[in-house]
């Protein structure tokens, strides 16, 4: 049954990576956190959340805004190491429950700034980006909430933006995953070889039903989506540090 409920999170948060470029690892950290505990949790989303853009991103490779990624990603890669320590000598619960309200702060924000049509995009808000992005991998093992902020005030086109994504989660998850494992001492979860097998056809079909929905889908209906996955992401991630600081 509990093998049940993890595949079928896997093929969800497949379908939802293939449509919005992001959601794999908010929909699966929350969840696998409670069911396999916070380390192990949050090893498994990074190593599966860097086998689902792989697949994907040749499907979406003539859309994917490199010069985007050439301030970000550095940013993100510099800031992971310090997060690494700050996670390692930190207790988790008050550090989901940081993150999360530094999130959900920045996503009241960039709606704030959308509705008076403001566009906020330059090296300063790619920085910021990028050590929001890096942070959130390596903390709470999410980078997304971060990156729709971004998003969201750069009027970052839909397309390009899932597309562009797909690079930068490949690099995040690799990065975040040694990051963890070098100043945490997670050791990588030790799963049976089908498990990991199942798990791949699982984000096949998943990413080829996303391909399916993604056709009919509108550009406008995939923001709402994105925002709203960004919003589920971070009270997950504080309701998780609730229960982690209070020991439930």
């Amino acid at each position: 049954m509990l093998l049940a409920v993890v595949f079928g999170l896997i093929l969800v948060a497949a379908v939802l990576q293939r449509i919005t470029g992001l959601g794999f690892a908010m929909m699966l950290a929350p969840f696998l956190v409670v069911i396999l505990g916070p380390h192990t949790g949050v090893m498994l989303t990074n190593m599966l959340s860097f086998v689902a853009p792989l697949l994907m991103i040749g499907l979406v490779w003539r859309d994917i805004e490199w010069r985007r990624l050439l301030l970000i990603a550095p940013v993100a890669l510099l800031v992971m190491p310090l997060f690494g320590w700050i996670a390692a000598v930190s207790s988790p619960g008050p550090l989901y429950i940081a993150v999360a309200s530094l999130v959900l702060l920045g996503l009241t924000l960039s709606l704030v700034v959308s509705r008076i049509h403001a566009r906020a995009d330059g090296p300063v808000t790619r920085v910021l980006t990028g050590v929001g992005a890096g942070g959130g991998v390596v903390l709470a093992g999410v980078g997304g909430p971060a990156m729709t902020v971004y998003a969201v005030v750069s009027q970052w086109n839909v397309r390009a933006f899932a597309a562009t994504l797909q690079p930068l989660w490949i690099l995040f998850s690799a990065a975040g995953f040694l990051t963890k494992v070098t100043f945490s001492g997670d050791e990588i979860p030790m799963f049976p070889w089908w498990f990991w097998a199942g798990s791949l056809v699982v984000i096949v079909l998943g990413l080829g039903l996303g391909t399916l929905i993604g056709r009919w889908a509108r550009d406008a209906a995939v923001r709402r989506l994105v925002i709203f996955l960004a919003f589920v992401g971070a009270l997950l991630s504080l309701a998780t540090g609730l229960r982690e600081t209070m020991g439930l």
